[in-house]
């Protein structure tokens, strides 16, 4: 019996580790022996076996579609788009569907699609029917779902259609700029920049001369954020003065006058001496500091908030590195009892390797970023909600403020606005390379950590690995984050409250392994502070960037783009930050 007819038997084999031994072979094998039989025993691993089996066959059968005609898969699917429902089709189906490119499939999936009532079957395939299969004719379908109650299916049917490139699309992506969902509003707005920018910018105009229609005029403000254009200036000066539009035309006019800004560095003087730019935005910078401290926000000594401002106060901030507790000998200690463990590639892999086959080939120190940031957010803003009152039956009519109310029924609906004032304590650790939040406490509190000064790549044999996430990008973040659960008419003061901002070098010893003769590598880095072990990344991965204190903590040029609801934060920001590192 030749390999081909062992290992087909092998897929049919009960035996876990038999099935993954077929599997190994076809996929190393050349596509001529996929064939219609081996590839339906694949199609039944993919469905009916153990999770290990299903994921190797389905990569398998992955790879092979589109590479070849795949008569048995192409059968199957038919069957399961033309008689099946959401039970009996998946993701992968559709993935599959679309890869193989016939017409049969083509119209099967349309058919599936008008008759499906799963949200992520309609996510996934408004957004790569058309993409994968092109019609014009497709688009009165997909234009059903953009009255779609999930706001996820609408945005990636905006993506589909315009995939389709239709004459009236930008008319279409013009009238969801007043979706009720900000992600509605921002992928319109992303594919009418995309398509038409001229057309873009007459329609958004005309929305822009509507001010009592706010939720439009809302939507053109996002919109125009997301085009290159910087005519909209004297449009959306005027909505400043109008209280329901009043945060998205501050946005809106702060993003304007950033782009008159960075178009001065357009200019050819730049390109011919860079180190210009730097000196460029320094200076303006520094005038912007000045103007806070005088112009835009004026110390009076009176407790009275000017409405929209942000108060910000900074505590400590600093650079420091900790001292390694784990020695380098305890480090590789502890990669080499666990460099056959459950976190590595290799225990991901079909065949596993023999200790003695997996040797250490690279070892280095390294110092990693993470920042640390306790501080506490408050906002004082107006929101307005229905009240309802209930009337005895005696109660013909009722009166509140100046205003009387009537009613035959024994309830009065009446609409209140309520002055809050919100506060949140922040303590965040966040990789300075990634941004991703990890949670650093137990380096803080095990570790001894001194002050670092950033003058040479290298600090005590350990390589300074540079962080990519500056201050400004963390503060941003944070802001954010606190703003977006909130509703309001109107933001009457905002507050950043910042007690620690820290950046944080810990140590690390990083291991590459090499499974002999597989070409197959793994790397371990091992905390010097705690001992936890990760899986990481070749240190080649991490950028070479020379870093400097004021440049993580110098809000910079980043300030610029800080805009938040109801108030300068960004210059606040920039104020305080370079004032404190002079």
């Amino acid at each position: 019996m030749d390999d081909y007819n062992v290992n087909l038997v092998c897929l049919d084999s009960a035996d876990t580790d038999r099935q993954l031994v077929g599997l190994a072979y076809f996929a190393a094998c050349d596509d001529r022996l996929l064939t219609d039989e081996a590839m339906n025993k694949l199609i039944y691993l993919a469905e009916h076996g153990h999770k290990h089996v299903s994921d190797v066959a389905t990569s398998i059968i992955s790879q092979a579609v589109g590479r070849r005609e795949q008569t048995a898969l192409k059968q199957l699917l038919l069957k399961k788009l033309q008689a099946g429902n959401e039970g009996q089709v998946s993701l992968r189906d559709l993935e599959w569907s679309v890869k193989l490119q016939t017409r049969e499939l083509k119209h099967a999936l349309e058919d599936y699609l008008e008759r499906c009532f799963e949200p992520n079957h309609i996510s996934w395939l408004v957004k790569n029917l058309p993409k994968f299969y092109p019609d014009p004719e497709q688009l009165s379908l997909l234009k059903s779902f953009l009255a779609y109650g999930d706001d996820r299916v609408v945005s990636n049917t905006i993506e589909g259609i315009e995939a389709l490139n239709a004459p009236d699309n930008v008319s279409l992506f013009s009238r969801m700029l007043s979706h009720a969902s900000p992600r509605v509003r921002s992928a319109a707005a992303e594919a009418i920049a995309r398509v038409n920018p001229e057309t873009a910018r007459k329609a958004l105009s005309d929305m822009l001369n509507r001010p009592e229609q706010v939720e439009s005029v809302k939507a053109a403000c996002h919109a125009i954020r997301h085009l290159p254009g910087r005519e909209f200036l004297d449009l959306a000066l005027p909505l400043l003065s109008n209280r329901k539009v009043r945060d998205e035309a501050a946005k809106t006019v702060a993003n304007l006058a950033l782009k008159n800004i960075l178009s001065l560095f357009d200019h050819e003087v730049f390109s011919k001496h860079a180190d210009l730019r730097a000196k460029i935005a320094s200076s303006i910078i520094e005038l912007l500091r000045e103007q806070c401290n005088t112009r835009f926000f004026p110390t009076s000594g009176s407790e009275d908030v000017e409405q929209g401002t942000c108060r910000l106060t900074t505590g400590e901030t600093g650079l420091y590195s900790f001292e390694p507790i784990i020695s380098p000998e305890q480090a590789q200690q502890i990669a080499e009892e666990n460099k056959k463990g459950s976190i590595g590639f290799f225990s991901r892999l079909i065949y596993r390797p023999k200790p003695e086959e997996i040797q250490l080939t690279f070892c280095e120190q390294r110092l990693h970023p993470f920042w640390h940031i306790e501080c506490e957010a408050s906002l004082d803003y107006i929101r307005s909600r229905p009240l309802s009152l209930d009337l005895e039956d005696q109660v013909s009519e009722i009166k509140i403020g100046d205003q009387l109310f009537k009613s035959t029924k024994k309830r009065v609906d009446l609409t209140v606005e309520e002055r809050c004032l919100v506060k949140q304590a922040i303590n965040r650790f966040v990789d300075a390379t990634t941004g991703t939040h990890v949670d650093f406490s137990e380096t803080l509190k095990k570790g001894k950590a001194r002050a670092l000064i950033i003058d040479e790549p290298v600090k005590d044999g350990f390589k300074i690995i540079p962080a990519r996430i500056r201050a400004s990008i963390l503060i941003r973040d944070i802001i954010f984050a606190f703003m977006k659960p909130i509703q309001a008419l109107e933001i009457i003061a905002q507050g950043l409250k910042i007690s620690r901002l820290n950046l944080y070098f810990r140590p690390v010893y990083a291991f590459e392994f090499n499974w002999v003769g597989r070409d197959q590598k793994v790397i371990f880095e091992i905390d010097g502070v705690t001992g936890k072990l990760s899986e990481g990344h070749s240190s080649a991965e991490k950028s070479s960037e020379t870093i400097s204190e004021a440049k993580l903590f110098d809000i910079g040029a980043d300030a610029l783009g800080l805009v938040i609801p109801g108030g300068e934060i960004a210059a606040k920001l920039a104020a305080a930050f370079l004032g404190k590192k002079k």
